[in-house]
């Protein structure tokens, strides 16, 4: 079943995490019965044809927790369903209902199905005197085909284990353990809400292969116990771990050794009392603390799939991904790292976890949303709350570190969002490690034995927030979020938004990383008490620990993390169809473009992308990059002149693509959401531009080349962990194979297709000259009178003064992009003349750093140069 389908059993429309098993022949009466109940029970989309490649090399023992009729007869159907062996026994079930259901239990039955290569189940119970593993693992040492134990969990319900038992817990057993009354409640009243999850089969012979010299009583004991644990873990994965009750989880963050350590000094230094900063520490966790409720999470469920089904055509979903998600959450806890681009952002992630049998994750969020009564029904869907800027606030930083502990150590999975706040750009924003470092401090107090970092691309054809984004780069201030805001965005649900992608990367270990960097070093790192709130994020890396003090080691482990999830984000992110065409349809330097010329820059970035590993949009990859045939690119061209984005012309019996300058903004924030993939060699092609016929030195291009990176520092992800020099051969490569660029011996020079080398570098001309006019407007607002004080500004205003200034020269024909007057890129251009010690801040004022401004010029001619080529 396709993403954007939905499985039988009344669904929302809308995507479909799951899909259930294959049609089957026409079934008798029994089954038809059978199949009314359990068709909608959602199973991953791999697991039929993994299970039809393990009957195809043995026999097939499945391993369930509890014994129990339906789970019985719910996977007796779905093998029979798939065509896969007959389920012929059962051990472990014992009783009335195995009598009834004419379930073969003995241990000759048992024994008699393994070896014909029928299916059988184990049901691992609380009697392990009558476990058949040792009689399994005698049998498999005499078979020649291999026997899989395939642990598999039936989840009837999602309901959550509690640390205190209730009183249907007590009558009826726990979740984990439910009786065979609790089962068919469960079953009645979640039927359709049920999940199936095949877990990763243990193959018998190949592992009594690796231990040899283990006696058979002994192996079916580690067996029964890695099976145990396995399966354990994916039921909490399901249902989540245990909930305490908010008084339980205040009083045991407000216990944490570090928050008591930070209430005691700063009752020291300041003279407060104990009982005050206690007080203030427990207004603090009010305002952060969740209130996660499953039910409520069980019913926004349904919601949202409603509501994505109206708003999107479909979500198309990383199924692999998630399944190593699945996994990897069943090994240790998972922090999820989206990236960020609009408020659909904090439900999208929550929902698809939920559909595919997860918990959902407690999702830090900013201030700003904890309205009534959105933060409050936030809260219990998992949300929990950060101010933006707490520096200087030693108590609420504690307090904040010691939640993050909280929920490291009780394994409930995180999200959080390293840009911070929305991109307003498209773009990725820099990453910020305020959060990262908390997760750090937390696994280094023992919180937990690792901690998985899970990087996810969450990408949109089109853009809830698209109008309001636009309002802010030009220069408006943001509205602050209300009710009132959150009535009015209801008008949404009657517009449709394209195609939503969401990505997953692989996990990133903490430990590892910790390992590779650090060795046995790792376990004496400092923690860092300061935190500057969700803006924070380091200038840049620091020296290695085992070289300097431990809070440098520290640092420089936060920082290697965060940079390597931004840049997992980056390789997750979707390349559209809209951002190929937009980036080819604003990189073109002339007023329009033809049929012809669009489809070779289509195809020629949709190779680029292809090369580097890129994921691409649905039907993307074969479709035809001529917008005249049908296809993904037509279709997105088709949208953008529907919209009024892009105007089609025929003349002379051309087709002709313009797009209106007060248009081009729109196209910008997709072609933003792409460029990523190709800001290498485009930077490599702004370099070699600037050569003659003659040509110029390798060296010399190449020091272009790591100028213009530099610049641009703060607007791209770069590859993690790859030298300067090979992505500079491998790009330089790329370029002579298209005939952009000509090499002989270490010279270099423009190729048969300048046209090609032209394109590239237009990539990167907004950007140049953005910060051209930061850098202008700064020597112009900055620089001191003749015989007068140096000049200063506040930040704010002299991006106001920039955007200005850039209308006059846009209107003037000296700046030719319109989307080159971006309030968010001319705040990094600001940023990055301040890294480079050209302009200052101090007192919230900004000043030259040299009176005459000579290191700031310098770097305004570098610009010119370049955005002459």
């Amino acid at each position: 079943m396709d993403a954007q389908e939905s499985s039988s059993g009344g669904q929302a429309p809308g995507p479909s995490p799951a899909s259930p098993p294959p049609a089957a022949p026409a079934p008798e009466p029994q089954r038809s019965l059978l199949s009314r109940w359990f068709e909608p029970v959602r199973v991953p989309r791999d697991a039929a044809a993994e299970l039809q490649a393990l009957a195809a090399r043995g026999s097939l023992v499945f391993v369930m927790r509890s014994p129990g009729l339906l789970n019985f007869l719910y996977l007796r159907w779905f093998l029979r369903r798939l065509g896969l062996p007959t389920l012929r026994a059962a051990q472990g079930f014992h009783g009335f209902f195995g009598w009834v259901a004419r379930v073969r239990r003995t241990r000759r039955a048992f024994e008699d199905a393994v070896a014909s290569g029928d299916a059988s189940l184990v049901f691992l119970g609380r009697r392990p005197e009558k476990d058949p593993f040792a009689p399994l693992v005698r049998m498999q040492r005499d078979l020649f085909q291999p026997v899989f134990l395939i642990p598999v969990l039936l989840v009837w319900s999602r309901r959550a284990q509690k640390l205190k038992p209730s009183l249907w817990d007590v009558l009826y057993g726990s979740p984990e353990a439910p009786s065979a009354f609790a089962n068919a409640i469960a079953f009645l009243r979640n039927f359709r809400r049920a999940i199936f999850d095949v877990g990763r089969p243990m193959d018998l012979q190949a592992r009594l292969r690796e231990r040899p010299g283990d006696p058979d009583a002994l192996a079916a004991r580690k067996i029964r116990g890695v099976l145990h644990q396995h399966l354990a873990r994916e039921f909490r994965t399901a249902v989540g771990p245990p909930l305490k009750a908010p008084s339980r989880v205040r009083e045991k963050v407000l216990r944490d050794r570090t928050l008591r350590g930070a209430i005691a000094a700063v009752a020291a230094e300041t003279g407060r009392p104990a009982a005050a900063l206690v007080a203030e520490a427990e207004k603090d966790l009010k305002e952060i603390a969740s209130r996660f409720d499953p039910a409520f999470v069980g019913f926004l469920r349904g919601v949202l799939g409603w509501m994505f089904g109206r708003l999107y055509r479909s979500v198309e979903v990383d199924e692999a991904g998630l399944a190593r998600l699945k996994r990897a959450a069943a090994e240790a806890p998972v922090v999820l790292c989206p990236s960020h681009k609009s408020h659909v952002d904090y439900l999208v992630v929550s929902w698809l976890l939920y559909e595919h049998g997860m918990t959902p994750p407690h999702v830090a969020a900013g201030i700003n949303l904890a309205f009534w009564p959105f933060g409050q029904l936030a809260r219990r869907g998992g949300a929990f709350f950060i101010r933006r800027k707490v520096k200087g606030d030693r108590i609420y930083t504690a307090v904040l570190r010691a939640y993050v502990k909280h929920l490291l150590r009780d394994r409930f999975p995180q999200e959080f969002y390293v840009e911070g706040g929305r991109s307003r750009t498209g773009k990725l924003l820099p990453p910020k490690s305020g959060l990262v470092s908390m997760e750090v401090d937390a696994w280094l107090d023992g919180a937990a034995d690792d901690v998985l970092f899970v990087p996810v691309a969450i990408d949109y054809e089109k853009l809830i927030e698209a109008s309001s984004y636009l309002r802010e780069l030009s220069g408006a201030e943001k509205r602050k979020e209300s009710l009132r805001g959150l009535l009015g965005a209801a008008t949404v649900l009657f517009r449709q938004y394209e195609r939503l992608y969401v990505q997953f990367e692989e996990p990133i270990s903490l430990r590892r990383i910790a390992s590779e960097r650090l060795g046995e070093g790792a376990a004496s790192l400092a923690v860092d008490e300061a935190w500057g709130g969700e803006a924070e994020h380091l200038a840049g890396p620091a020296a290695p620990g085992r070289h300097g003090s431990r809070a440098d080691g520290k640092r420089a482990l936060v920082q290697a993390v965060t940079n390597q999830i931004a840049y997992g984000i980056s390789r997750a992110v979707t390349v559209t169809p809209v951002g190929l065409v937009a980036a080819a349809l604003l990189s073109h330097g002339r007023r329009g473009m033809t049929a012809a010329e669009l489809a070779s820059r289509v195809e020629l970035l949709r190779g680029l992308a292809v090369e580097g590993g890129a994921r691409l949009g649905r039907d993307l990859a074969s479709s035809p990059a001529d917008p005249r045939q049908p296809g993904a690119v037509a279709d997105a061209v088709r949208g953008l002149a529907l919209a009024g984005t892009v105007r089609i012309e025929v003349a002379a019996g051309d087709t002709i693509y313009l797009v209106p300058d007060e248009k081009r903004p729109v196209l910008d924030y997709h072609r933003n959401a792409v460029i990523h993939r190709f800001v290498a060699p485009a930077i490599l092609a702004a370099a070699v531009q600037r050569a003659d016929a003659a040509g110029e030195p390798l060296l010399v291009v190449r020091s272009r080349a790591l100028w213009l990176s530099r610049l641009f520092k703060l607007e791209f992800m770069y590859r993690v962990g790859a030298a300067p020099d090979e992505v500079f051969q491998q790009n330089l490569a790329f370029l002579v194979r298209i005939g952009a660029v000509v090499r002989e011996d270490d010279r270099v020079r423009p190729g048969v297709a300048p046209d090609l080398l032209h394109f590239l570098a237009e990539l990167l001309r907004a950007y140049l000259e953005a910060y051209h006019l930061a850098a202008t407007t700064a020597l112009a607002v900055l620089r001191p009178s003749e015989g007068g004080p140096a000049a200063a500004a506040d930040r704010r205003a002299l991006v106001r003064e920039a955007l200005e200034r850039g209308r006059a020269a846009f209107l003037s024909g000296q700046i030719q992009l319109r989307e080159s007057l971006s309030k968010a890129t001319l705040e990094n251009a600001f940023d990055w003349l301040m890294t480079q010690g050209v302009i200052l801040e101090t007192e919230g004022k900004v000043r030259l750093a040299e009176p005459d401004g000579a290191s700031l010029r310098v770097i305004v001619d570098g610009i010119t140069r370049h955005s002459a080529g």
